[in-house]
């Protein structure tokens, strides 16, 4: 299926301009998707033509007069150590500086993200406690009957922050130091291969299984409360291989600790300049990684969600700011609060092709 000819800009013709950051963003997720999960590219310009009205839309409000007057807790639903961690710390110690108050970051891990966000759903709604999200947080939604909140109806989103590629590593003991070698491992030893993820429905269990379609594997799936505890395993050998971010990988292939057999990328990253994309093996491109953003409680006050929001803003257009992050494997993308709705609406709709296609159930 080919991507409509008609731009972007002429098909949402008098509504403005999407940031450049996010639509390259979003036009690089649909390549990702397009082959595996047979997306429209109508839904694709689409989300984008929302994404502009929105912008446009958007219209700049005063700072509330007494936000920040205390500390700012940032809930990040994993646990320490992983790429969700170090990008909320990294914002949080930014905005402690441009806010003159404290902006901490607390670890609340457990069942795909779902603990800790819902303890951001019951918090105050003034803007005080503020939550981390990735894509688990929409796609629990079409995996789980019991969620304790509504993705959509109990969260105020402020921003879309960044996002990283996966890569496919394996524990060294495994006699694979290629994608085309661990492939043959693969095929010859059925039934034999497990892969850890950050746990049921999280990206890192998502791309697995559109890795295991894409280069014809079996592989039993091993749920972990995040994906740092999930390479840790990995990098131990008590697990076959796990879908890693980027940044989190980066030392442990180059200890030896791990073999990078594939990005899941477009192109290499300078990072891990010896690692092929997945196209260069021979197979279809396959773009997939994790994406972070932040919201709020539901109901917080429009004005406190524009002023975190245009604070983040200012932090990711810095620079040295965005430099040190695209170092680390990030991928600094920024967006107001409705485009990041708009994103997540989009995310979820794809998700759900995904989780019908591997028949994923949570476990």
């Amino acid at each position: 299926m080919r991507l409509a000819a008609q731009s972007t800009s002429d098909a949402c013709a008098g509504l403005g301009s999407t940031p450049p950051s996010l639509e390259k963003f979003v036009m690089k997720k649909v390549w990702k998707w397009r082959l595996w999960a047979k997306v429209p590219s109508v839904l694709a310009t689409g989300m984008l033509c929302m994404m502009a009205g929105a912008h446009l839309a958007a219209h700049a409000q005063a700072k509330p007069a007494d936000y920040p007057s205390k500390t700012v807790r940032i809930v990040v639903p994993f646990p320490p150590g992983g790429s969700m961690d170090a990008l909320a710390r990294q914002i949080a110690q930014a905005l402690s500086l441009s806010w003159n108050h404290p902006v901490v970051v607390e670890n609340r891990d457990g069942a795909s993200g779902i603990i800790g966000l819902s303890s951001v759903a019951k918090s105050a709604p003034d803007g005080y406690t503020l939550g981390v999200v990735a894509n688990s947080f929409v796609a629990n939604t079409l995996l789980r009957h019991d969620m304790p909140y509504d993705a959509f109806g109990s969260f105020e989103p402020v921003s879309l922050l960044a996002s990283v590629p996966y890569v496919l590593v394996t524990n060294a003991s495994l006699p694979s130091s290629s994608l085309s070698e661990f492939i043959a491992y693969a095929k010859s030893h059925p039934d034999t291969l497990n892969y850890a993820s950050g746990g049921n429905g999280t990206m890192s269990h998502l791309g697995a299984e559109m890795l295991k379609d894409a280069i014809g594997i079996k592989a039993a799936h091993i749920p972990y409360r995040g994906q740092a505890p999930a390479l840790t395993d990995t990098v131990s050998g008590q697990v076959s291989f796990t879908m890693g971010n980027l940044p989190e990988v980066i030392s442990h292939t180059e200890s030896g600790k791990v073999h990078a057999l594939a990005i899941m990328s477009n192109t290499r990253s300078p990072l891990l300049p010896n690692t092929p994309t997945l196209s260069e093996s021979g197979f279809e491109p396959l773009n997939v990684g994790s994406w972070y953003g932040l919201v709020a409680p539901h109901k917080t006050p429009q004005a406190v969600l524009d002023h975190i929001q245009k604070s983040i803003s200012k932090v990711l257009d810095q620079a040295s700011f965005r430099q040190k992050l695209e170092k680390q494997g990030f991928e600094v993308v920024g967006s107001t609060p409705s485009e990041f709705e708009a994103f997540m609406h989009h995310e979820s709709a794809i998700y759900e092709k995904v989780i019908d296609s591997a028949k994923i159930k949570v476990q």
